[in-house]
């Protein structure tokens, strides 16, 4: 197929669903993912005048293959309410980077079930999906990093296969303060706990198991499932620890994508690292609100009793 006028586009959607398979293409000429997140782009571009979408097969993203693109120099991999975001947003300010961060297309392509493509043509399409979403559309982009949903650990095995080379980062924070953020604004994975074969199938939790679990419990089980596909990552990951943020981004995450920055670019990120990294806006960061400071005992008992040896193993690979 001739999809040479696409490649200047960004897949902004994928649909899997038997009988329709697509990919959309937006034409964001002349944004860049300045939001925290790549959806966030998305939106603004949509709701811009007269956004530019095209619709195509998957045999597009092979077709397009060729135009220039990057591999991602790191992915990023993270326990969700860790800081991930601080980390990406500052490696975004590092001139030459190019972060994606949680795209909802590759969202779709690893919920998407094993009798869906395969487990060779998932890792075929999820390298192919991840370099047109690492297009170089402005020419000046010379790293690229990946930032994954939470969840999306538990399929690192597919990132490892389509990115052998791409250095992994994992990013964590003490179990008690996730869990007390989780249940103060439920992330969006919550959906996972009414879904039964891709809970048991992205977190090995059973649907017997899942059926007697309130959202707390979910929460704590689920996150129990990342922090085990982290171990299973392998110890050659950079494993980074919220307390550590944000000085960690540019003394241990920098040296490790192989990034020398100079005093005004770490000035420059540690000026950035003063505003909230998830508001598009410029507000600053005033820590966790009253609310998650004192969480309940019964949450910190599911932390103690579930999560905090498996945190305690990572923790210590800093």
């Amino acid at each position: 197929m001739d999809a040479s006028p696409l490649a200047a586009f960004t897949p902004v959607s994928l649909n899997l669903a038997p009988g329709a398979v697509s990919v959309d293409w937006g034409d964001l000429a002349g944004m860049r993912f300045a939001e925290p997140f790549f959806d966030q782009t998305v939106e603004r571009w949509a709701g811009g005048a007269a956004p530019r979408l095209v619709r195509t097969d998957l045999a597009a993203l092979a077709a397009l293959d060729a135009a220039p693109s990057l591999d991602p120099a790191a992915l990023i991999f993270h326990m969700s309410r860790c800081g991930s975001t601080l980390v990406s947003r500052l490696l975004a300010r590092v001139p030459g980077m190019l972060v994606v961060a949680e795209p909802k297309p590759v969202n779709t392509l690893l919920l998407a079930g094993p009798d869906t493509l395969g487990e060779a043509e998932t890792v075929r399409q999820l390298r192919l999906l991840v370099r047109a979403l690492g297009r170089r559309r402005f020419g000046d982009e010379r790293h690229y990093v990946l930032k994954l949903s939470s969840w999306n650990v538990a399929r690192h095995d597919l990132f490892r296969r389509a990115f052998p080379e791409a250095r992994v980062v994992w990013v964590q924070r003490r179990p008690i303060e996730v869990l007390a953020s989780l249940a103060a604004d439920p992330p969006g994975w919550l959906e996972l706990r009414h879904l039964p074969r891709e809970a048991e199938r992205l977190l090995a939790i059973p649907p017997a198991i899942l059926a007697a679990l309130d959202d707390a419990g979910f929460c704590a089980r689920a996150l129990a499932a990342l922090l085990r596909a982290a171990q299973a990552a392998g110890g050659a990951a950079l494993t980074v620890d919220y307390r550590d943020l944000p000085d960690a981004v540019w003394s241990r995450v920098a040296p490790f994508l192989g990034l020398a920055l100079g005093a005004g670019e770490i000035a420059a990120l540690r000026e950035e690292a003063r505003y909230h990294a998830k508001d598009p806006g410029r507000r600053l960061f005033a820590g966790d609100p009253p609310e998650r400071r004192d969480p309940p005992a019964a949450l910190r008992a599911l932390a103690d009793d579930c999560l905090e040896p498996l945190y305690q193993t990572l923790d210590s690979r800093r």
